[in-house]
């Protein structure tokens, strides 16, 4: 519809400039002719009016074009339009291996798909992600151990082993409220009956006022503990 009307919309501009220009080159011929005036103000009037006219014309019939290119632009097709998070998750892992296949020593990318993996509760191939951000970073950051610590700790049934507890203790050094590794500590001294623990774990959270931490689920689960006790 928008193709047809700025059709029909150039149809009748253009028929109207053509019986300007027409109008005007009569006009001009008449005052050539006659002499009435030395006067240069006639064809300069008849100049401007037909800039305007053109000016009016193109910014009539460039507007529904514009609008519907903005539009485009801000409103762009969404690739993964119909796809479950699943789905989707599972796109951004190839398009995270692509990459890595471009630069396999690129740390964040292999950290990134660590990410990705968890997501799908591909335990296995977090850890092997993780471990490979670990050992490319010149500098491993607290996060980088915390979540190598996490996929390993799902990976081995939700049990804190030597090594897991080795990196958690590594990622707190490095960051004293690391936000992942208090929150596996605080999950397993629930699960463990180690509810003072826990509660500690847990306030410490809230006093670090990380911005991913859920206020209200982290004081219901202090009171769960302390009732607990």
């Amino acid at each position: 519809m928008l193709e047809q009307g700025s059709s029909i919309g150039l149809e009748i501009w253009a028929i109207i400039i053509t019986v300007v220009i027409v109008i005007a080159a009569i006009i001009i011929g008449w005052h050539v002719r006659n002499h009435l005036s030395k006067s240069r103000k006639v064809p300069i009037l008849i100049c401007l009016c037909l800039a305007t006219v053109s000016m009016v014309g193109y910014a009539f019939l460039g507007t529904p074009n514009f609008t519907y290119k903005a539009n485009t632009l801000v409103h762009p097709i969404d690739e993964f339009s119909g796809l479950s998070a699943d789905e989707v998750n599972q796109q951004r892992i190839k398009a995270i291996q692509a990459k890595i296949i471009e630069d396999k020593q690129d740390g964040e990318l292999w950290y990134a798909l660590g990410n990705a993996y968890m997501y799908t509760n591909a335990f296995d191939e977090a850890v092997i992600s993780f471990d490979y951000a670990r050992r490319l970073s010149i500098d491993p950051q607290a996060n980088i151990y915390s979540a190598l610590a996490t996929a390993l700790y799902y990976k081995n049934g939700q049990r804190i082993t030597a090594d897991i507890q080795q990196l958690l203790d590594r990622a707190l050094v490095l960051d004293t409220n690391n936000f992942p590794a208090l929150t596996l500590l605080g999950s397993e001294y629930f699960m463990s009956a180690r509810y003072q623990k826990a509660i500690d774990t847990w306030v410490q959270i809230l006093d670090s006022e990380h911005p991913d931490a859920d206020r209200v689920a982290l004081i219901t689960a202090i009171n769960r503990a302390k009732k607990m006790m």
